[in-house]
């Protein structure tokens, strides 16, 4: 276990290739690794806050794309006790015949040290200005993103290209792209490069990833069949906002591009 763990705290993730008998001895391995990596007197207060079939058994199968996200979303301007995600694990359960679908990862700080940004607290201002437009549909419950472009869209401070969450409440967001294609040229209008950072994992019948969700923005490149993927994630339960603010400011240094690399690793975002 210890290459497993020095892997997700360097890296920010794990991909274990071992073929897991049952869903459930995958997951306790997942927790045994997370347990490992967080503080002592933090990790007891990580709850399973989600647990999902992916998609639904009877479902359909999902769409050729998935845009890049953190799950629970990231708390920009907190105002209630809210669940946080602090990591997510995926796993293919052996019995699934085949998968055609692929993991992206992407790590924050490699691809947002790609251009430079405002002081941080500049930041945070452009962030929730963005919100009041584009976020959450009530201002009175507190404002967290989860898709990777808005947070970039608000981090820039540019003319919005993508739609207000807010002015139409029936959008579904995760639909902001039609292809990866799109979402990849967005990016690149942020002067970012998502292909350089991006990391794919073809996660097989039987094994597990584990990753720190708010040190790499995750999404999909192929359609996922009914059934085909289980997910737990696990984070804090009703988080209250004061510590959300404290989380959210570790996560916002991988937008600083003069900060110690260290920002790089998971560590840079634990918790103390």
């Amino acid at each position: 276990m210890g290459d497993e763990v020095a892997q997700l705290n360097d890296r920010g993730f794990v991909w274990i290739r071992d073929a897991f008998p049952t869903v459930e001895e995958a997951f306790d391995a997942a927790r045994e690794l997370i347990d490992l990596c967080c503080p002592a007197d933090r990790s007891a207060e990580l709850d399973v806050i989600g647990d999902f079939v992916l998609p639904p058994v009877d479902g359909q199968p999902t769409r050729e794309f998935q845009t890049l996200h953190f799950d629970f979303g990231l708390p920009l301007d907190p105002r209630l006790d809210q669940d946080v995600a602090r990591y997510t694990a995926l796993h293919i359960p052996g019995g699934i015949e085949s998968v055609s679908a692929v993991t992206r990862l992407v790590p924050l700080a490699p691809l947002l040290s790609q251009r430079t940004w405002p002081p941080i607290s500049e930041l945070l201002d452009r962030l929730i200005t963005y919100g009041r437009t584009h976020g959450a549909w009530d201002d009175a419950c507190g404002y967290a993103e989860g898709s990777l472009a808005r947070v970039v869209e608000g981090a820039a401070a540019s003319s919005p290209r993508l739609p207000s969450v807010k002015a139409d409440p029936g959008f579904l967001c995760g639909t902001e792209f039609a292809s990866l294609r799109s979402e990849v040229v967005f990016f690149q209008h942020h002067g970012l490069r998502v292909e350089d950072a991006e990391l794919e994992v073809e996660l097989q019948p039987g094994e597990l990833l584990v990753f720190e969700n708010l040190a790499l923005a995750h999404g999909r490149r192929g359609s996922r069949r009914p059934g085909e993927l289980r997910q737990r994630v696990y984070g804090h339960r009703r988080l209250n906002p004061a510590a959300q603010c404290e989380l959210r400011d570790r996560v916002l240094m991988a937008f600083d591009t003069f900060a110690p690399r260290a920002a790089d690793s998971l560590a840079s975002i634990s918790m103390p």
